[in-house]
């Protein structure tokens, strides 16, 4: 069983792992044969434009879970507007403003794209410290190869030196900001996705981003621009909208909910690699045999943190068994209603081990939504071969394998017979000797 379950983990990672690099070509896409043609705008007005109309398309994802979004922890909705600030508004703002400097002659491209490319080092570190992200030494040395590749990559043909980047002016801030933004973005994007699905996630994002887009255009008087848009430019709009935006985020928060946001992060340098190749083929602009070498060597370390991209090592914690609704004993599986709802994992169910008073058992969790009943949120543990009374009692729990996703059932009879499968999990499970 441990064999098909790596299996199944392994193609769920590289599922994942090829969303996000469609993602980030349409990134690519976008930054080479796009965006270039929106410049002559505020910034702030593109911002806006890009997040309303893809709102609009992905708001059908949205009203069916309002339910759920009512039912979401503080520290859910406290990713949702962090990735909607840094990771939709304030990242690209900053980013554009970087380059607008670059482009005006008053700092060189070096500066941005040295420190832009700190974002993977802001995500890593991250994802370690607030999600507890812990992946093998072989990732972290695979993904550091990647990043130093996408550097040479970037400044192969022209070479670089430090003497290029200027650290003091104000485009290298605007760089910095946008790295530690879109850097976060990833992992508070990882907490969120965790409880939300993908589609549900990626309308949020927009919604709120937008909101934040018109206040600030509001504030800057930034509306008049409307009437300097041609139609080409709108058409542009629509464009992203189907692309690299609601389109890309779409892609992207799919892939995010069946990666680590570490691996999702090296994912993103398909960005680059993609923009060079791109330039190349369009643009007949050639590459030199160090890019090349680069090129491959990117490919490969994205191959080999995919394989070694496993981040479940087992998560810990310990709650309070609380008044439930009895419905799991109706069913025949009755299940303890635990306190803590607020755990950095992705809704589903567990196999476990779950100790209470000094013994061990065999244990199933759930972590989400009642998707079948009220679509309250909640954290359920069955305990098998246990006997007795868990209320009020201290139950530490230590999550093994994810087995599936919590899903909604047609009936009765179909949650039963799925529940009395999942519990066929607990066989395998080697209980610690008891004292």
């Amino acid at each position: 069983m441990n064999q098909r379950m790596d299996a199944k983990t392994h193609t769920t990672l590289f599922i994942g792992a090829i969303a996000i690099i469609v993602a980030a070509l349409f990134w690519s896409i976008d930054g080479t044969f796009i965006r270039p043609h929106l410049y002559a705008l505020p910034a702030g007005l593109v911002v806006l434009t890009e997040h309303l109309l893809g709102f609009l398309v992905l708001i059908p994802f949205l009203l069916p879970r309002l339910r759920q979004l009512k039912n979401l922890d503080k520290k859910s909705w406290g990713a949702a507007i962090w990735v909607s600030v840094f990771g939709g508004f304030l990242g690209t703002l900053a980013i554009t403003q970087a380059f607008f400097s670059a482009i005006d002659g008053s700092v060189t491209f070096a500066t941005v794209i040295i420190i832009q490319k700190l974002q993977p080092v802001f995500a890593l570190l991250l994802a370690r410290i607030l999600l507890r992200e812990k992946l093998s030494r072989q990732f972290y040395i695979w993904a550091t190869v990647a990043v130093i590749a996408a550097y040479v990559l970037a400044f192969g043909k022209s070479g670089f030196t430090f003497h290029d980047v200027n650290f003091w002016h104000g485009a290298a801030f605007y760089a910095l900001i946008a790295a530690f933004a879109f850097g976060s973005s990833t992992v508070f994007g990882k907490r969120l996705v965790n409880h939300l699905n993908f589609k549900t996630t990626a309308a949020l994002r927009f919604g709120i981003t937008a909101v934040i887009a018109v206040v600030y255009v509001l504030l800057t008087k930034g509306f008049h621009a409307y009437t300097s848009v041609t139609s080409s430019q709108w058409w542009l709009f629509i464009l992203i909208v189907f692309t690299s935006g609601a389109a890309a985020m779409f892609l992207y928060y799919f892939g995010l909910r069946r990666t680590s946001a570490s691996l999702a992060t090296i994912c993103e340098l398909f960005w680059p690699f993609s923009a060079v190749i791109l330039d190349y083929f369009f643009n007949g602009n050639t590459l030199n045999s160090i890019q090349i070498v680069s090129a491959a060597v990117i490919v490969i370390s994205m191959y080999q943190v995919v394989r070694r991209g496993k981040v479940w090592q087992g998560l810990k914690f310990t709650a309070h068994v609380v008044n439930g609704e009895g419905r799991g004993k109706k069913l025949g599986t009755p299940t303890a209603n635990l306190d803590k709802t607020d755990l950095d994992c992705s809704h589903g169910i567990y196999t476990a081990l779950a100790t209470v008073d000094g013994q061990t058992y065999a244990a199933l969790i759930h972590f989400g939504f009642k998707e079948t009943f009220s679509n309250t949120l909640s954290l359920e543990a069955y305990l098998d071969n246990f006997s007795g009374e868990l209320f009020g009692k201290q139950l530490t729990v230590a999550l093994i394998e994810k087995i599936r996703d919590v899903k909604k059932f047609a009936s009765r009879d179909d949650l039963i017979a799925q529940m009395e499968t999942d519990k066929k999990m607990l066989r395998s499970i080697t209980l610690p000797q008891q004292s």
